[in-house]
């Protein structure tokens, strides 16, 4: 094999991770990402390019439908080929990789490692999401986050990133959480808590409504509550939480927002992707894989 690494589809997050890898003296191909800023040799084709590599790098949403992230019409990455063409001899690293393909890396011997299961990285992630989000929200409201009542629905690990950013930008911030445990924790932190029970009757409060739930928690009913002056940032993973087509049609600011880190902080999110990918591809080079 040419190359130690292929990096593949995605969005400017794989440019600065392949451009890194480089720097670093690795041999380095890429296919089917953005073109701008990179520094590295395009393979000619897909196969060629899975071929040539030791070790493969696809995206942090890694697929959609069959195709690998970043796909066209002109430069197809179907998982299924992706599959076929590796061996067991390869590595694969990627973000969100659905059951199905890591059953097929097993069953093929292949080492298939997920990005959004690392805990040091889905903390990074986190924190990338959570200022990007912060973001959104400013350029969609002609107000100060200072003092304005922000709702954060869930409170998983991105939610408690951007609950704690946005107390630290002195915002008014109330967490909506199921678990008891998880309201207990958010209070402790000195932010205001609520059930879900309670989300009908007081979401009219509010200026900027953050989702972290990746399920339709803002539907109709709920939605005819929102204040049209309000917004909504919605960053659950695809499709997000929100019926944006209802919101739409009550003229309310809704935005699905995803790969925020992608969007607002490539090049950290890339480079810190770039030396996990050598921590781990390194421990397995000297038989200490974790």
């Amino acid at each position: 094999m040419i190359y130690d690494f292929a990096v593949i589809g995605g969005d400017m997050r794989q440019v600065y991770l392949a451009n890194y890898l480089k720097n670093q003296r690795y041999q380095v191909i890429t296919y089917a990402t953005k073109k701008e800023g990179s520094e590295c040799k395009e393979g000619k084709s897909f196969e060629n390019v899975i071929r040539e590599a030791k070790c493969m790098i696809g995206p942090v949403v890694f697929s959609k439908n069959g195709e690998i992230t970043g796909s066209s019409s002109n430069k197809k990455m179907s998982v299924e080929t992706l599959l076929q063409e590796m061996t067991k001899e390869q590595i694969l690293f990627g973000g969100c990789i659905n059951e199905e393909i890591r059953h097929e890396c097993e069953q093929k011997g292949i080492k298939a490692f997920d990005f959004m299961k690392m805990d040091d990285v889905a903390i990074y992630n986190a924190i990338a999401t959570a200022e990007g989000a912060i973001m959104e929200a400013i350029k969609m409201q002609p107000i100060n986050l200072h003092k304005s009542r922000c709702l954060v629905l869930g409170y998983g690990r991105c939610a408690k990133v951007l609950a704690a950013k946005l107390k630290g930008m002195d915002a008014q911030v109330t967490v909506c959480a199921r678990n008891k445990t998880a309201r207990s924790l958010a209070k402790s932190f000195g932010l205001e808590v609520m059930d879900f029970t309670e989300l009908k009757r007081r979401i009219c409060q509010y200026d900027h409504i953050f989702n972290t739930v990746p399920k339709q928690i803002l539907k109709e009913d709920i939605l005819r509550k929102i204040s049209k002056e309000s917004c909504i940032i919605d960053i659950a993973s695809y499709p997000g939480g929100t019926n944006h087509q209802m919101a739409e049609k009550l003229g309310i600011c809704a935005k699905l927002c995803p790969s925020l880190p992608g969007i607002y902080s490539p090049k950290s999110s890339g480079i810190m992707l770039a030396k996990k990918v050598l921590e781990i591809s390194g421990e397995i080079k000297h038989g200490i894989e974790k």
